[in-house]
């Protein structure tokens, strides 16, 4: 028996097939393996995630993730309570790694030394890949206790967000390029401002270009910073970050240089004269 289908149902039939071979697999940047209905594209620099209740070509989120290129060691931790100071004493530092992703809190350990090294260069905006024996979690470093006299850590929070949802972070301002030309003092306002972005948007720190900077008045304020894509701002717009203040002397002082000048043109002048009789 021959069965006639009609045009329309054949195109439903071949759209039915190219869904079943288009899913594809991915590694999430926990490590996961995940299939997702839809088409996904995935590249180096990131990927756009389909919703998975939809077909391909239906609705995109529009969130694009880079994956976490970092990775950090932890061990698990047994050690607990006051007991932990068994693990300082070795040159761990004691933490737990929490977050909307993690059920419950997972005890951990790191390397103070490493540790140190990797929370000087890379401090608390930055995603990275926490792996231990038994798992792994994209982290921020969110909170570090020190000793107040020797300024060791002494214990670490890991933050684990949920990757989909945006998150505000402090993060540090780097200045660049100041000028040997300024007609006042470079005052330095603010070291640090607030953002929004998904996690691994949220950049290490933010760099700006205060060349310009010559006169007094110049200024960069919060509303200036030329921000990554999808990052905001959450300081307010008009907050001043640097600027060039002019350089005020106290007349008393300026009549006190002017004075201890005098005497040394003075003698500067005396002993040309000299030279000139000779």
């Amino acid at each position: 028996m021959v069965r006639l289908v009609s045009a329309s149902v054949k195109q439903r039939i071949q759209r039915g097939n190219e869904n079943r071979t288009e899913h594809r697999r991915f590694t999430s940047v926990v490590g996961c393996g995940v299939v997702l209905p839809g088409q996904v594209e995935l590249d180096l620099a990131g990927f756009l995630f389909r919703d998975p209740m939809g077909s391909a070509g239906d609705r995109i989120h529009e969130q694009v993730w880079v994956m976490a290129t970092q990775e950090f060691a932890a061990q698990r931790r047994t050690v607990v309570g006051k007991k932990v100071k068994q693990l300082r004493r070795q040159g761990l530092v004691p933490g737990v790694v929490y977050g909307p992703v993690v059920e419950g809190t997972v005890p951990v350990s790191v390397d103070r030394r490493e540790f140190l090294k990797f929370y000087q260069t890379n401090g608390h905006s930055t995603l990275f890949v926490l792996r231990w024996e038994d798992g792994d979690q994209s982290v921020f470093i969110r909170e570090v206790q020190q000793d107040p006299v020797r300024r060791e850590p002494l214990h670490v929070d890991f933050f684990a967000p949920n990757l989909r949802m945006p998150v505000r972070a402090i993060v540090p301002i780097a200045f660049h390029n100041p000028s040997n030309t300024i007609d006042g003092r470079l005052a330095e306002i603010r070291n640090e401002v607030e953002v929004e972005a998904l996690p691994a948007s949220i950049p290490h720190q933010i760099d700006i270009d205060v060349s310009e900077l010559v006169r007094p008045g110049d200024a960069i304020r919060v509303g200036d910073l030329n921000l990554p894509q999808g990052v905001t701002a959450v300081t307010a717009e008009d907050e001043t970050i640097v600027q060039v203040e002019a350089v005020y002397q106290e007349p008393e002082e300026a009549a006190e240089e002017a004075a201890e000048a005098a005497p040394e043109e003075s003698a500067a002048g005396e002993s040309t004269g000299a030279e000139a009789e000779e």
